[in-house]
């Protein structure tokens, strides 16, 4: 029998940044066509992360290319049990290279191949991890959080926990 994979319990308030417009969509599923990080067109995946500060960074790069003003809700979260892909061990058992997450996901596409951030997003999916810890390439020590499921039977609950705020 194979030694069960360790998940790491987080909850308490997170932050999301989103499109101004979309802030009444703040825990919704993205669209049937939208791609991610860490979910393809079409798989739910819910992008959050512990300080307000870290959700306006994470999402900069993409302001800077549409120009669309973003705005950070407070959000809640129950207990979920995600796969951390800090813990080296962790990720030799399920054969992720967390390097490879890290990568830049649109131009792997790009390119024609399989981002390395969707192959790790699978193999935890398999495992039943309600979602994945994403280590920040902008912030020294960072980290987000991909909810794979959320406010279903078995997954965690996210609640909107504030106001949505202007991103810096």
């Amino acid at each position: 029998m194979a030694p069960a994979i360790p998940l790491l319990a987080v909850s308490g308030r997170f932050y999301r940044s989103m499109i101004a417009t979309r802030a009444d969509a703040v825990i919704d599923a993205p669209g049937p066509i939208s791609a991610g990080r860490y979910h393809r067109p079409g798989e739910p995946a819910l992008y959050i992360t512990r300080e307000p500060e870290w959700a306006g960074i994470a999402v900069r790069r993409y302001s800077v290319e549409d120009g669309l003003p973003r705005v950070i809700v407070p959000v809640d979260l129950s207990e979920a049990r995600v796969f951390d892909q800090r813990d080296a061990a962790a990720c030799a058992s399920l054969g992720i290279d967390p390097d490879r997450s890290n990568q830049d996901w649109r131009a792997a596409l790009a390119a024609g191949e399989e981002p390395g951030s969707w192959v790790a997003a699978d193999r935890v999916r398999r495992i039943g991890a309600d979602g994945i810890v994403d280590r920040s390439r902008s912030i020294n020590g960072g980290w987000h959080v991909a909810l794979f499921r959320w406010n279903g039977i078995g997954g965690p609950t996210v609640t909107v926990a504030g106001a949505a705020v202007p991103c810096d």
